[in-house]
């Protein structure tokens, strides 16, 4: 009888008019409940019932509601749907067709109907693409559109193809034409006679860099870089370089690969194989024996034939002398061991001049036939892998020079450091940690690179994180900008042609160089379809190793075997935690680190954790864990410590 009654609505607006409303987004958790993060710092809490109108992520209008000394949030206006387009599984709930969406924190079946998938059939627990055509908040209710199917309840491959599709990523292998042609208008050198080899993985097939190394009369080291080059097999207005474009990127997850080019040119044809004759793009500098990159250096053509395909682990068995079991030949073995002092020195110039960033280990998953992990194996950076990334990292870095040169046209990867609408924050947090500078100071390059110098020596992991929070992001530019991540007055890569499209964009545009010719720059979309593609891989390469981490752990909860683990973060929750032995990440809730919840306080600004008021865990330190829980659905583990803090 109250329905639609302009007395009682007319009351509700009154009321509306005298109680505060902010905008923010919605945090939701596993409980039903949620939080709404208000855009001017405060936190207010969200009811069941109102939570059942919004999901995680909206941005969202909201009344404050104040009872006692407590405050809640009422959703009112949806400003912006967190959910789109989204991964889902099938539900046949009463012979009716709903999905549930794949997020830790999103729960509900959502109403929905097929669109588009022709004679696809779909089951209970497949995975399919829906989009989101209602939302409860402005439309009364959630309904969805399923408008794509990803893979079978049951598929072994289903992780990968959940991840690609979740991110929008291709799964297929581009075809390779029935034809491609060697097109070429620079004059090639014939280095064929020359002793180039590779470094690469063992199991790498894609090899797109090969080196030779020697010595000058002045006591330098002159090095040239032989970069693979598919700019010959694919011209700018082809249909693979479209692909490419489209692609931008190879993307590398656990177990697969998907090749931003036919395998047949990635692997093969355009591939720096040992023993093959191939076309390369080339670059020659010279390093002094401070470590220093003259300023002098060559780009030109030529034909090489690798003669050697060498693995990062042989190499650096050998010159760690770890191993005897591979010993390399004369000649090859004064070309290793200059290139080992030259890396050694460059890198020693770069901690000195510019900014090296420190070593992480890497994480790779063994698997089998089915996808199943069997192992996985710590591989930390040693002298070869180092080797490899100097060499290139000073190829990059004369690359940008000869951009600057030519108009200060090319793809550079940038980094503008600080974020400037933080910059006064970041000012007033490295005052109160005794570090005195201007805002003008650490916003320029050298100031910048003294700055990580310092903090270098505080080693201060909680002030490391939260400065982090204050950087802006490191992006793909179609002009020539710094990159104070790196210390670096420009960054342009070119010697992953194979693997990256703005590298086959350098490549042109190096040969115009050297044929004083043109070659079409990147375009503005390009750049930002570039960084966004980069973005998505990051994000696939994680989301695979969550799934496979779930699996491989699973047994540790019955076992409880204890795991040693750094501490990543502090939030007001508990804590995140790094398995050193495996890579995997988990979380540590409060109520896990002692049994009286109101003696934790989560110190997220201070990168701490005080019990009774004592700090017992801080960013950067090492404890040991068990796997207390793990969700296959959520793909959560959960883990606490082998020893709870006393009550």
């Amino acid at each position: 009888m109250f329905r639609d009654n302009p007395l009682l609505s007319q009351l509700k607006q009154n009321m509306r008019q005298n109680t505060p409303s902010v905008e923010g987004t919605v945090k939701g958790t596993e409980r039903g409940f949620g939080f709404l993060e208000a855009d001017d710092g405060e936190s207010y809490f969200i009811a069941p019932p109102h939570m059942k109108k919004i999901m995680h992520g909206d941005r969202i209008k909201a009344y404050i509601e104040t009872n006692g000394d407590k405050t809640s949030a009422e959703p009112d206006t949806l400003v912006e749907a967190k959910l789109t387009r989204f991964i889902a599984r099938i539900s046949m709930t009463k012979n009716k067709l709903t999905v549930l969406a794949d997020s830790p924190v999103i729960n509900m079946p959502i109403r929905a109907k097929l669109v588009g998938l022709g004679k696809q059939k779909v089951n209970d627990g497949d995975w399919v693409v829906a989009q989101l055509k209602s939302h409860a908040l402005k439309d009364g209710s959630f309904a969805a559109e399923v408008t794509g199917f990803v893979a079978t309840a049951t598929d072994p491959n289903a992780p990968w193809w959940v991840t690609l599709a979740r991110q929008d990523l291709a799964k297929d292998v581009p075809a390779m034409p029935d034809s491609v042609e060697f097109k070429d208008d620079t004059t090639r050198i014939d280095l064929t006679d020359k002793p180039f080899f590779t470094i690469d993985s063992a199991s790498t097939q894609d090899m797109d860099d090969a080196l030779l190394v020697e010595n000058t009369a002045e006591g330098n080291l002159k090095v040239t870089v032989a970069i693979a080059d598919p700019t010959s097999y694919i011209p700018a207005d082809s249909e693979l370089n479209k692909i490419a474009a489209e692609r931008a990127f190879t993307v590398y997850l656990p177990g697969r690969n998907i090749p931003m080019m036919p395998r047949e040119l990635s692997d093969s044809v355009c591939s720096l194989v040992a023993g093959e004759k191939r076309p390369t793009l080339c670059c020659t500098y010279t390093i002094n024996e401070d470590g220093a990159l003259a300023e002098e250096f060559e780009f030109f053509t030529a034909w090489i034939t690798s003669q050697h395909k060498l693995s990062y682990t042989q190499v650096s068995n050998w010159i760690e002398e770890v191993s005897t079991e591979w010993q390399p030949e004369a000649q090859l073995a004064e070309q290793l061991q200059s290139l080992a002092t030259f890396a050694r020195h460059r890198q020693q110039w770069r901690k000195n001049n510019a900014i090296v960033f420190p070593d992480q280990p890497d994480y790779s998953f063994e698997l089998d036939d089915s996808g199943n992990v069997l192992a996985i194996h710590v591989e930390h950076r040693r002298i070869a892998n180092q080797m490899i990334e100097e060499t290139m990292v000073a190829a990059n870095i004369t690359a940008a020079r000869l951009f600057r040169q030519n108009g200060d046209v090319g793809v550079f990867n940038t980094h503008a450091g600080f974020d400037p609408e933080k910059i006064d924050l970041v000012v007033e947090l490295l005052t109160e940690h005794g570090i005195e500078c201007t805002k003008e100071h650490i916003q320029s390059l050298p100031g910048y690179v003294e700055l990580q110098r310092t903090l270098a020596e505080k080693a201060n992991p909680a002030l490391d994180s939260r400065l982090r929070r204050m950087q802006s992001y490191s992006i793909i530019s179609a002009s020539a900008e710094r990159h104070f991540a790196m210390g670096l007055d420009g960054y342009a890569t070119w010697t992953s042609p194979i693997r990256k499209y703005g590298d086959i964009i350098n490549h042109r545009l190096i040969k115009a160089t050297l044929t004083n010719g043109s070659a079409p720059s990147a375009t503005e979309d390009e750049v930002i379809l570039m960084s966004e593609r980069r973005r998505q891989h990051r994000m696939a390469e994680r989301d695979i190793s969550s799934w496979l981490y779930v699996d491989y752990l699973t047994p540790a909860v019955e076992s409880k075997q204890a795991f040693e683990a750094s501490i990543m973060d502090v939030n007001r929750g508990g804590l995140r935690v790094r398995l050193l032995e495996n890579g995997a990440v988990a979380f540590v809730p409060a109520s896990l680190l002692h049994d009286n919840k109101k003696e934790v306080k989560c110190l997220v600004e201070t990168g701490q954790i005080s019990i009774k008021d004592q700090v017992e865990y801080s960013l950067g330190d090492v404890i040991y864990v068990n796997i207390a829980e793990i969700n296959k659905e959520k793909r959560n583990i959960v883990a606490k410590p082998v020893e709870k803090i006393a009550s």
